[in-house]
């Protein structure tokens, strides 16, 4: 196989993640043209169909995908040599890159990367936020090092580094219309109206797991991936939302909201994780940053 030309590779790799040619060559500084140019080229020098034009527009063939798979891991190995050559010359540099979920932003920022960041000035981060699933994907795709999600589902791609259980509790304004200082029932809460995650997320998984186990339906007036949102419904007092307490310390230690218990019985307990791709040899940085990621809220 000759040499693929980064040019090449960069136009269909852009094309694919962008969806259309035009959204990859506005990324990429360059005409359309010259995007489905460079792609054509490569689809020559490899001899077969890397993607799929349509009226919606490209995605990536099933050789596409292995060029894809192909071109992550020779990212991996160079950043793995990278690191090899900086724990070599004796410095602590490097870039590490983190998928979380929303919920571990704040708790990352305030018991990890501040402390890190001091002792590590030059190991810079690309910090990518999305659902479980996206924190899964971007792991097990080696676009990301490391991963924070909540009930992460077992995989054998997958290593959990560290995890700890971290039970759901029903979050209310303090003072409000539901601060009744009870836990919750399991019929309170199939009656108060409720903000919840979608199913991509590993508390939107656990509720509608229990929705199913305890026949019931949750009164859910919204559903949202954001975590802001979530917390926005109840400090104006429209309901409740379910999420566990390491998310809102903040929140609690300010008096903003109360924590209400729910059985175990109701609610198991889920897990935070803290993951990476099973096999894979983390960079000298990665491997500092996990000592640090021990210390959060989410693992004690």
């Amino acid at each position: 196989m000759q040499n693929l030309d980064p040019r090449q590779t960069s136009c269909f790799l852009t094309a694919v993640q962008c969806g259309t040619v035009r959204a990859a060559a506005e990324q990429l500084g360059l005409e359309p043209s010259t995007v489905s140019r460079n792609i054509s080229a490569l689809e020559k020098v490899l001899a077969t169909t890397l993607v799929e034009r349509g009226r919606l527009g490209v995605r990536a063939t099933e050789a596409g995908e292995l060029l894809i798979a192909f071109l992550s891991q020779q990212e991996s190995v160079l950043d793995l040599l990278q690191s090899e050559f900086d724990a070599l010359a004796g410095m602590k540099r490097g870039n590490v890159s983190i998928a979380v979920g929303e919920g571990f932003v704040g708790d990352l920022f305030d018991n990890t990367l501040v402390a890190f960041s001091s002792a590590y000035p030059d190991i810079t981060f690309s910090l990518s936020v999305g659902s479980t699933e996206d924190v899964l994907h971007q792991v097990t795709s080696e676009q990301t090092h490391l991963g924070l999600a909540y009930n992460v589902p077992k995989t054998p791609h997958v290593r959990v580094q560290t995890s700890c259980a971290q039970p759901l509790v029903g979050l209310v304004k303090r003072g409000g219309s539901y601060d009744s200082g009870r836990p919750f029932t399991l019929d309170e809460l199939a009656e108060i109206p409720c903000a919840v995650p979608p199913k991509s997320f590993g508390i939107g998984a656990m509720i509608t797991a229990v929705e199913a186990k305890q026949g019931v339906r949750l009164r859910a007036v919204i559903e949202t991936g954001s975590i802001s949102a979530l917390k926005a419904f109840v400090r104006n007092d429209m309901g409740c939302t379910i999420l566990p307490r390491f998310v809102v310390e903040s929140e609690l230690s300010a008096g903003l909201m109360v924590a209400r218990a729910i059985p175990r019985t109701i609610f198991p307990d889920g897990q935070s994780s803290l993951i990476r791709k099973e096999g894979r040899k983390l960079p000298q940085a990665a491997q500092l940053l996990v000592k640090y990621l021990a210390g959060m809220s989410a693992f004690q």
